[in-house]
């Protein structure tokens, strides 16, 4: 079936509240969580207290493999769905899919934007730049003020795990052509890349946990809206029964995590 069709699928109503509900929970989790030391207490973990450094900062296999090679295997596949978003301006055998691959474009780059425009913005610091952590910088909370003189530690969200969760936009492929099996696929491989590519940057110290949780947020809510605006709610095909809709949760300095 075409993406696109008119379909059976969930009202309006029920459709926003199956895709952004969980994202509600997940967000009262994260401010929740600002009043507890659970960020402290992973990156501790990575922390080696003899030597004032996390060990696994500049590892080969997180520094590289995760870091810059995985980011360009997504980029990769942005390009490929634009590439054929285009040709299906000039395929004719292509332009029923047309809507689907506009949606998947604009998804795959518009939400990691949203992250990074996010980051761009942010005081917060990396944790390898706090005093806690042998670094300069005081550890600041979601709603504080930069102290003078320090600038802006642009270090929130987390930037790397949005490549990963970019990818929970194929979760609508599966949802717009009635696949429940493609969708569950989608979903889980965009929370299993977001968080292993958030995970190695906390293993590294360039992030907290929170900051890549609240990236899957950010991506997830911007793809969401994306699917509304582009292909409606009632454009899916997919019964309320077999959607998988969850969140994606459960999932300046001298050096700034990308």
């Amino acid at each position: 079936m075409a993406p696109g069709r008119p379909g059976t699928d969930a009202a309006p109503g029920t459709f926003l509240l199956l895709h952004l509900g969980p994202a509600l929970v997940l967000l009262l989790a994260l401010l929740l969580k600002e009043t507890t030391r659970l960020d402290r207490v992973v990156s501790d973990f990575f922390f080696d207290t003899a030597t004032r450094t996390f060990p696994l900062r500049y590892d080969f296999f997180l520094d590289v493999v995760m870091h810059r090679w995985a980011k360009y295997w997504v980029i990769a596949i942005g390009i490929a769905v634009l590439a054929g978003c285009l040709l299906s301006l000039v395929v004719a055998r292509l332009a029923k899919w047309r809507r689907l691959l506009l949606f998947l474009t604009l998804a795959l780059g518009l939400a990691p934007a949203a992250v990074s425009a996010l980051k761009a913005g942010s005081i917060r610091y990396c944790p390898y730049d706090l005093a806690a952590y042998g670094g300069y910088a005081p550890h600041l909370g979601l709603f504080d003020s930069t102290p003078p003189p320090l600038g802006p530690g642009h270090c929130f969200p987390g930037g790397h795990a949005s490549a990963g969760f970019c990818l929970l936009a194929f979760y609508f492929v599966g949802y717009a052509l009635k696949r429940p099996s493609l969708a569950r696929a989608g979903l889980w491989t965009g929370i299993i890349a977001g968080l292993a590519l958030g995970t190695g940057r906390v293993a590294q110290g360039a992030h907290f946990l929170s900051h890549n949780l609240w990236t899957g947020l950010i991506c997830w809510t911007v793809i969401v809206l994306l699917y509304i605006l582009i292909l409606g709610p009632r454009r899916t095909v997919v019964a309320p029964a077999q959607a998988v809709a969850v969140a994606p949760a459960l999932p300046s300095a001298p050096e700034h995590a990308i």
